[in-house]
């Protein structure tokens, strides 16, 4: 990568955030960690990470790290506290989509959701919902929409299929095609290897969005 790229990273301490953020950092990419808690975050001493410090919730946190980034990219989702899922996806995306489109230069704009939203899969979608609950599974579907419908940030919506704790091989599997029950499970790692490349690579952009599975044999 020849221009040196500054990304602003929802997420940034999370399981795929933080593969994303290790492999940017060895592409020479800069880094806007958006964090909770930097005390706890293990890059903050980087000279290549700056610290955000803030809550997706709130639209000036987020518009903080957005301004002045070239790419930005989500890779939140609803997390448990104190065993119950706390409902954070459209409210962050939707402000994420908002803060991008009032820059001067709008950038573009990375989003992980899931296989199961958009009608993608019937199948994945009641076993998800089984899993997590009607209202967080609702969270998804409702920032997936909000996603798929923006019209004026240009936008990547990633929905990777059977997360996995593997090694990563740097391969996967990509389509637009919106059916996505029976796909390979897919490692973390590979997902951020995905979402780094497409941080230059713009040809899967726009709705509906692509579907991402391990790669066929």
């Amino acid at each position: 990568m020849d221009k040196k790229i500054t990304v602003a990273v929802f997420g940034a301490s999370g399981n795929v955030g933080n593969h994303f953020v290790n492999q940017a950092l060895e592409a020479g990419l800069t880094i806007k960690a958006f964090v909770r808690n930097p005390k706890k975050y293990s890059l903050s001493e980087n000279p290549n990470v700056e610290i955000i410090e803030g809550n997706v919730t709130n639209f000036a946190d987020v518009e903080r790290a957005v301004t002045n980034a070239d790419v930005v990219i989500s890779c939140l989702g609803n997390v448990k506290v104190n065993g119950n899922y706390i409902t954070i996806m459209h409210t962050a995306h939707d402000n994420i989509l908002k803060a991008a489109s009032k820059q001067t230069t709008v950038p573009r704009c990375i989003f992980i959701s899931t296989i199961g939203c958009g009608g993608t899969s019937w199948l994945v979608k009641q076993m998800l919902t089984l899993i997590v609950g009607k209202t967080t599974f609702a969270d998804y579907e409702k920032a997936d929409k909000r996603i798929r419908e923006e019209n004026t940030v240009p936008f990547l919506l990633v929905r990777p299929y059977a997360l996995t704790d593997k090694e990563g091989n740097g391969k996967y599997y990509v389509t637009k095609n919106q059916n996505g029950t029976f796909f390979k499970p897919i490692s973390r790692a590979d997902v951020a290897k995905f979402i780094l490349n497409a941080v230059t690579d713009q040809q899967w952009d726009g709705s509906p969005g692509v579907l991402l599975g391990g790669a066929k044999p």
